[in-house]
């Protein structure tokens, strides 16, 4: 039988692979359409991850992308992580992360998303996807890159608040999805009217 990995390096193993690919949105509300593409890299591990709130943890004090890699060497152990006394926290997040390829291949329910709105959230973020695995609401916070290209700031489960309550919800249009490595592109959704 096969020895299953902790739920850290499952997560890094399934983010691994988002590492080659890149997806394109279009959106459309009233007559408007705007455009995204979304990529990821190795630094946005961490706070996808939600490492960031491990705060009685010294050795994820570095910079984000090395602590991507030395969780990849193994030079940061998958103990180490389970250690901290706040890892209940994100556990459950961390233990969905693996779905997260799937609930971009799938959403298509999309918000603009205003921080203003939710008083009890500090997320600032441009979009906002939100989706449902067994049950359970999955919200995925998307801003903007310096190179124009989003990025996936945090996910999380929550079933206490509703993040896009209030918030402008876009139809999604059409979408692909990337390999960058092959170049090869798929189109995942098109909308009747696109």
């Amino acid at each position: 039988m096969e020895k299953k990995l902790p739920d850290i390096l499952t997560a890094q193993n399934a983010f691994k692979n988002l590492l080659d690919i890149e997806y394109e949105f279009v959106l459309g509300r009233k007559n408007k359409n705007v455009s995204l593409k979304v990529e990821f890299h190795k630094a946005h591990f961490f706070h996808i991850a939600g490492l960031q709130h491990l705060t009685d943890l010294p050795r994820l004090k570095l910079l984000t992308e090395s602590v991507y890699n030395l969780l990849e060497s193994g030079g940061i152990s998958a103990s180490y992580i389970e250690s901290s006394r706040n890892y209940d926290s994100i556990k459950e997040r961390i233990s969905l992360l693996p779905k997260l390829e799937q609930i971009f291949d799938s959403n298509d329910t999309v918000f603009k998303y205003n921080p203003a709105l939710q008083a009890f959230s500090v997320i600032q973020a441009e979009f906002l996807l939100k989706n449902e695995i067994e049950k359970m609401p999955i919200f995925v916070f998307l801003s903007k890159n310096k190179n124009g290209k989003y990025f996936c700031k945090s996910f999380f489960p929550d079933k206490r608040k509703d993040y896009s309550e209030g918030q402008t919800k876009w139809t999604v249009l059409f979408k692909k999805k990337i390999l960058k490595s092959e170049n090869k592109e798929t189109v995942l959704h098109r909308h009747r009217n696109f």
